[in-house]
């Protein structure tokens, strides 16, 4: 065994939170890749969110929670217009479109992650009008994020009747 410095439980918690947004992001982008503009908007039932909601959602929340809360950018987030929006082929934002914002918000925030000094994880911040500790801020962020993954995917074998090879290896185990 070399010299290599081990990282520190913070640090390593930082990497894996990293990680953690990219690994699922690229499940999304696999997902959404499947799928029409007309497709992403589609929703079972009033009470549903649509793929296109879901992605909306997913980089107001990463933006608000880590980019804002822990970086210290503006918060510009109106949540509420995360759900509004229905496929409207004039207006409605294109499946490019929001996996490009969903992707540039992932980059900012796995470097605001990877420039976060271990010792702000203690911290305390005021996000969406409550009290946290950014530590468990970021661990919801990540729950949340592979929360919605999940949702995605399901819809999108459920419209396309195809899996994914994603566990392929664990065949036979």
């Amino acid at each position: 065994m070399g010299d290599e410095m081990k990282p520190t439980p913070s640090e390593f918690f930082l990497k894996s939170s990293q990680d953690f947004l990219r690994e699922f992001y690229a499940k999304i982008d696999e997902a959404v890749k499947r799928l029409d503009d007309k497709q992403i908007w589609w929703r079972p039932n009033p009470a549903s969110n649509s793929i296109g909601n879901l992605l909306l959602h997913l980089a107001g929340n990463v933006r608000q929670h880590i980019i804002a809360g822990c970086g210290g950018k503006p918060d510009i987030r109106t949540r509420s217009k995360e759900f509004q929006l229905q496929f409207d082929e004039a207006q409605t934002p294109s499946k490019g479109m929001l996996m490009t914002n969903l992707e540039q918000t992932v980059s900012e925030a796995c470097k605001v992650l990877a420039d976060m000094s271990p010792y702000m994880l203690l911290e305390q911040r005021e996000i969406q009008n409550k009290k946290v500790v950014i530590m468990q801020d970021i661990y919801h962020v990540v729950e949340h994020f592979s929360y919605h993954t999940g949702q995605i995917v399901m819809r999108t074998k459920e419209m396309t009747a195809e899996g994914f090879d994603w566990y392929q290896h664990l065949e036979g185990t």
